[in-house]
């Protein structure tokens, strides 16, 4: 193994601080929002990501680093108690090393498992991309109808005025929330008609039909690479 890969513990450090980064970048923009980064949730995974370089290397400068390479004095006890175990089989088979039917049934099971796990984040990626472009496809299919605005009020949760914009269904009248109202500038009134798209199979999916739902490259890109590096690791873990 060359100097230059991640030994276990600081693989697991440096994912913590990969997550903990992108959720603190997400509570920022929320707390802060509209901003562009609360408009792109993806980016802060990016910039978490970009992030993790100069991370480690100023954690290289410090000896706790290397020693997160070393195995634990657990890890060594294990170790100790396994080459022990497997002196002991050696010597009842006459100096043949055999592994037990136990660690073989361990060993095929994580490669099985982690495999699996594996293979279905690799199936998380046209799944991901499909759910992000559900809306774009709607809101180009069209088409747009009018709506009539029932209610405008402030998100509680928000601290920049979000508005959350109530329309009547053009199927039905029913009160549904509008996808993308922060989007429309000016706000709409009440008893304001604005252009509108339903979701064909589902009625309470009402898109704002002058709001932006382009999926960017950037977003195609973040999720191909999130889900290959999951995939990694856990061939990674199935290899031992």
């Amino acid at each position: 193994m060359s100097d230059d890969d991640l030994h276990g513990r600081q693989l697991l450090l440096l994912l913590t601080f990969f997550v903990s980064t992108a959720g603190l970048l997400l509570l920022i923009a929320w707390l802060s929002r509209p901003n562009w980064l609360w408009d792109g949730p993806l980016a802060a995974f990016a910039a978490a990501g970009i992030a993790c370089y100069p991370a480690r290397f100023l954690a290289e400068r410090f000896g706790w680093w290397k020693r997160l390479a070393e195995p634990s004095a657990w890890t060594k006890a294990r170790r100790e108690r396994a080459r022990r175990r497997a002196e002991a089989r050696a010597r009842a088979n006459g100096g043949r090393l055999k592994p037990s039917r136990w660690a073989t049934s361990l060993a095929v099971l994580r490669i099985a498992f982690f495999g699996l796990l594996a293979l279905g984040v690799l199936a998380i990626m046209p799944v991901a991309i499909s759910a992000g472009r559900h809306d774009e496809q709607i809101a180009k299919a069209g088409p747009a109808e009018p709506a009539t605005v029932l209610s405008v009020r402030e998100d509680k949760w928000s601290k920049s005025d979000e508005p959350i914009v109530e329309v009547a269904s053009p199927r039905d009248g029913t009160a549904v929330e509008l996808s993308g109202a922060d989007q429309l500038d000016p706000l709409p009134e009440v008893g304001d008609r604005i252009p509108v798209v339903m979701d064909p199979d589902d009625p309470s999916n009402i898109l704002a039909a002058d709001a932006d739902w382009t999926m960017h490259w950037y977003a195609y890109v973040l999720i191909i690479v999130l889900c290959l590096l999951g995939a990694g690791l856990l061939l990674m873990f199935a290899a031992g």
